[in-house]
């Protein structure tokens, strides 16, 4: 324990890291209870990426998905994004435990545009708050892709994952000249809940900007496996499917072919 903090060790798609969380963060205590979490982009940019990357992990709650990318690729460079006030102290300990010099950590939400925006923590975890005017209770910094990207001097960016709880066009949005310049690979959550009554998106609009931009999108469901969107059928199945199911999918989408392999993500399956 450090401090009030606890530490507990987990397994991310194959990937064994420390993390850090408060004893009542139902969020944290469910990781340590599953002990080994299945994370989409974790196995996608183990399959796709450079040794060395430069990642953006947007929604970095406690850190874990943080840790397994600076862990899988030593080389590359990880930019975590925090916005929950109360998840940074756990956050930092997590990366503080990668012994990596590689990640930076930016406590701030991400937006279309840079300003200060209302947000609302869940009292139940660290991995579940979300951007809200009408809910959100603390006042935090948004910062933008575009802007963050030029403020740190990246001269490249080469795989966004996005979990911000129906937050994730705005993010899109706002990165709109870092996808123009170097086309990354992208994986985002889609929560057909959060979506609309937080982040006010349809997710067929979600879906038809991303692929406005990318030539290639899969989604990946919660058994990890993958299925190439060839079109508007197959956007309009899944949000069929999405209506009767779980209501959370990811999704990735690349300017490349999405080349796996395998229809099945998860580690150990075929």
């Amino acid at each position: 324990m450090t401090n009030d903090l606890q530490i507990g060790t987990i397994r991310v798609s194959g990937i064994e890291v420390e993390v850090a969380g408060a004893p009542n963060d139902l969020y944290f205590q469910q990781c340590l209870d599953q002990g080994d979490l299945f994370e989409p982009s974790v196995r996608i940019a183990d399959l796709m990426l450079r040794d060395d990357p430069v990642i953006l992990d947007i929604g970095a709650s406690i850190g874990g998905v943080t840790a397994a990318f600076a862990k899988r690729f030593p080389a590359g460079r990880v930019i975590a994004f925090e916005a929950a006030p109360s998840v940074h102290r756990s956050l930092r300990e997590t990366v503080r435990r990668t012994n990596s010099d590689s990640i930076t950590v930016v406590e701030s939400a991400v937006g279309a545009e840079p300003g200060m925006l209302r947000f609302h923590e869940d009292g139940n975890g660290s991995g579940w708050g979300f951007l809200s005017e009408e809910l959100g209770a603390a006042l935090v910094p948004v910062v933008t892709v575009d802007d963050t990207v030029a403020e740190l001097g990246l001269d490249r960016v080469d795989f966004i994952k996005i979990d911000v709880e129906g937050g994730e066009l705005g993010v899109l949005q706002g990165a709109e000249g870092t996808l123009l310049r170097d086309q990354p690979l992208l994986l985002f959550e889609v929560n057909v809940f959060c979506l609309w009554r937080y982040g006010r998106t349809l997710p067929q609009d979600l879906f038809s900007w991303v692929r406005e931009r990318y030539a290639h999108t899969a989604v990946i469901d919660h058994q990890g496996t993958i299925t190439p969107i060839e079109g508007d059928a197959t956007v309009n199945h899944v949000l069929h499917l999405l209506g009767s199911g779980p209501g959370v999918i990811d999704v990735v989408a690349s300017n490349d072919p999405i080349d796996v392999t395998t229809g099945q993500l998860k580690i150990g399956e075929t």
